[in-house]
């Protein structure tokens, strides 16, 4: 569904224009925007989130940071080449775009499937970064019941595809749906707040990406020992409005670093929903805790 830059409920209204572009990286050209001055941030989301869902938050931020969002490998106005593909070469994607782009030492914001690749990042590039902050990656594995979780969700999105062939959209909301059943008054994991179905819709465009893309990494498996001794501040995330078990997994991904998680109230699982909060979470995370080193 393609729809315009001016239907975002959350545009900033008198912020200037972002200088779009595309840049090419390990074989794929990718749609990228660039906003403000200041000391840079890279955001990746989701692959069914493009850089337009993140505008709220880039023009937020942009009266102090350069900020960059991009689509990512497979998503929206970027190329599909070499696409699906794992966490490793996404990062890849992302290192080859802060060293194109001339970034020095960003601080990276990952956001669900999107915090996936921004873990992979900071422990394969961690010399091209500031800092990464995870809000709510999807690393099942790391959870009490991650992996039946998964695998559960995986089989209804799966079941739902053999009897709908090419339905992305409707897979995308039988895998919000079961992912949140065990949530009494939450209908689906992505559920858009009153007042922002723009957002919903704009997912649902993207949603064989999400399937395609970003399911399997949630299959990825990382060493906990290798997050434990990155040399990289590294902030783990969650929403308190969002499934229990991502505060689980935002809980025992810090404690790898001697570390407790930050919770962002009546955040769910979506950040976007709240830019605001977002952007308040990350000036308090720079400010207070990407200038530290490891604890551990």
């Amino acid at each position: 569904m393609a729809l315009s830059r001016d239907t975002n409920p959350d545009v900033l209204v008198g912020a200037p224009e972002a200088n779009v572009g595309r840049v090419d990286v390990g074989g794929v050209r990718l749609h990228v925007e660039t906003r403000g001055e200041g000391d840079p941030i890279l955001i990746i989301g989701a692959a069914d989130e493009d850089a337009e869902i993140y505008r709220g938050i880039a023009e937020r931020l942009a009266g102090t940071n350069t900020v960059v969002t991009y689509d990512r490998r497979g998503t929206g106005r970027s190329d599909r080449n070499g696409w699906p593909t794992d966490s490793a070469r996404h990062a890849g994607d992302a290192a080859a775009l802060i060293k194109e782009l001339g970034l020095v030492r960003p601080t990276v914001l990952g956001t669900s499937a999107g915090g996936i690749v921004a873990l992979r990042l900071a422990l394969r590039h961690p010399e091209r970064l500031g800092a990464v902050v995870c809000f709510e990656p999807g690393v099942f594995h790391v959870a009490e019941g991650g992996d039946e979780f998964r695998d559960a969700v995986e089989r209804a999105v799966s079941d739902h595809l053999s009897t709908h062939p090419g339905d992305w959209e409707g897979a995308s909301d039988v895998l919000g749906r079961v992912a949140a059943s065990s949530i009494d008054d939450m209908t689906s994991l992505f559920s858009p707040p009153a007042g922002k179905d723009w957002y919903a819709h704009r997912s649902a465009a993207e949603a064989e990406a999400l399937i395609k893309g970003d399911l399997p990494l949630t299959g990825e498996r990382f060493d906990l020992g290798a997050v434990a001794g990155c040399p990289l501040p590294l902030v783990f995330s969650y929403g308190t409005s969002s499934l229990p078990m991502f505060s689980q997994i935002a809980e025992n991904l810090a404690a790898t670093r001697g570390e407790l998680p930050l919770a962002l109230p009546g955040v769910g699982h979506s950040i976007f929903y709240h830019p605001d909060e977002a952007v308040t979470y990350l000036r308090h995370v720079m400010a207070t805790r990407a200038s530290r080193p490891n604890s551990t």
